[in-house]
């Protein structure tokens, strides 16, 4: 009691045999780019995503480094949300607003949140740009100060429309009363964080040092003349052992997209040996985007994601027992944080560790970059995205079935 009252738990109950059996060696590794820094935003997917997604530029360039606009990505991102948000709203029009979807809806008008399917939507709609072309702005990394801005007109918005309903007007007037408020916010948006570029030029120098100069792209011919990979051949594995989410099923969770006629999120749920398994193999010849719970049994200072990391049983007297289900059930296990496996260490035919990319900055971890244990794996990693040929034959003839959905509040959510 005298320690803990007098310093953080994390430190004294750090595991320090833990710490000196780990090394930063890994048997099979992929380049690394630049650490990303995502500072005070909720964005880590949209960061992942961009992260793994580079190393096709990077490839086809021959560079050293390259960064997509994480801004213009999140600009799109932000203004698609407002816009579900108020076509929700009058949807459900005619609910009360304590009912839970409604509910729901107003909680988080504009979340920071999202996944695999809603990058790929957004580059579908808007492409996308070097990070040359619209750099960070300030609210850019600080998002709890933007949205709160943000969520009020989104609020005040939906209390217009459902007036206006209430008033006798139809649909179309009110989707035409949506027009003015979606006008405000593109205009706050462009205040907060810049107005995206239609046309930008684009120049670099590749690993001889040899500069290149492209003119006049658009954010689409970017992505088609530098990226050029098919992001929908790309699936969505997750590994839920819950009693309503049974394996060999795809999913999906209402309200899980950012636009209103958008891609749907769904997922194919699989046990996690078999994820597990697909990772293994994926990590050991490129990057690979993935899921967790990064909150578990994490030192960010050191960048250590160890099930045995700290000794809370000892300190306390006591048993933290729960398996993963029941973490998932009782949201003690949340879907946190997306990174990027850069690597794997593989001792005896068998994973021991994962080197990870995170988009925390340089100053965390190793230059930014942490290690996962593989025990940490089984506990803490929710999914991953791999193309559908990493898939075996039974489980890509999954991929194609009609999604059961899930509600907002659901634990995977």
């Amino acid at each position: 009691m005298n320690a803990c009252t007098n310093g953080n738990i994390k430190d004294l109950a750090l595991n320090r045999r833990v710490l000196n059996s780990l090394d930063w060696e890994f048997s099979h590794e992929v380049p690394l780019g630049q650490i990303t820094a995502q500072k005070q935003a909720g964005t880590c997917w949209l960061f992942a995503a961009l992260n793994w997604l580079r190393k096709f530029p990077m490839k086809k360039l021959h560079l050293e480094n390259f960064e997509f606009s994480q801004n213009y990505a999140m600009f799109w991102d932000k203004f698609e949300k407002a816009n579900r948000f108020l076509e929700d709203v009058i949807a459900y029009r005619e609910r009360d607003l304590s009912d839970r979807h409604v509910h729901f809806l107003l909680n988080a008008p504009l979340p920071d949140g999202g996944e695999w399917h809603m990058l790929t939507g957004l580059v579908r709609k808007y492409g996308l740009i070097p990070k040359s072309a619209m750099a960070d702005t300030f609210h850019a990394g600080l998002s709890d100060v933007m949205n709160p801005i943000l969520g009020y007109k989104l609020r005040e918005g939906a209390t217009q429309l459902r007036e206006l309903h209430r008033e006798g007007k139809d649909e179309a007037e009110l989707r035409e009363a949506k027009i003015p408020i979606l006008d405000t916010i593109y205009r706050m948006l462009a205040i907060f964080l810049g107005e995206p570029p239609t046309n930008f030029d684009f120049g670099y120098r590749d690993k001889k040092k040899k500069f290149h100069r492209a003119l006049a792209l658009t954010p689409h011919s970017f992505f088609e003349k530098f990226v050029a990979v098919d992001l929908d051949r790309y699936v969505s594995l997750l590994s839920s052992p819950l009693s309503d989410t049974p394996f060999g099923r795809t999913f999906k969770i209402e309200h899980n997209m950012n636009e209103v006629d958008g891609l749907e999120g769904v997922f194919l749920n699989v046990p996690l040996e078999a994820l597990h398994g697909i990772a293994v193999t994926v990590a050991q010849k490129e990057a690979l985007l993935f899921g967790c719970d990064v909150l578990q049994s994490a030192h960010r200072p050191k960048g250590i994601l160890d099930t045995e990391l700290y000794n809370f049983e000892e300190f306390f007297s006591t048993t933290f027992n729960m398996d993963r289900a029941t973490r998932m059930a009782t949201f003690q296990m949340k879907h946190t944080h997306a990174m990027v496996f850069l690597g794997v260490d593989m001792a005896r035919g068998k994973p021991v560790k994962w080197k990870v990319e995170n988009s925390w900055g340089p100053d965390v971890g190793q230059g930014g970059v942490f290690l996962m244990t593989d025990r940490w794996f089984h506990e803490n990693v929710y999914g991953i995205v791999v193309h559908q040929k990493e898939l075996p034959r039974e489980l890509r003839r999954l991929v194609g079935l009609a999604p059961v959905s899930l509600p907002p509040w659901h634990p995977l959510a």
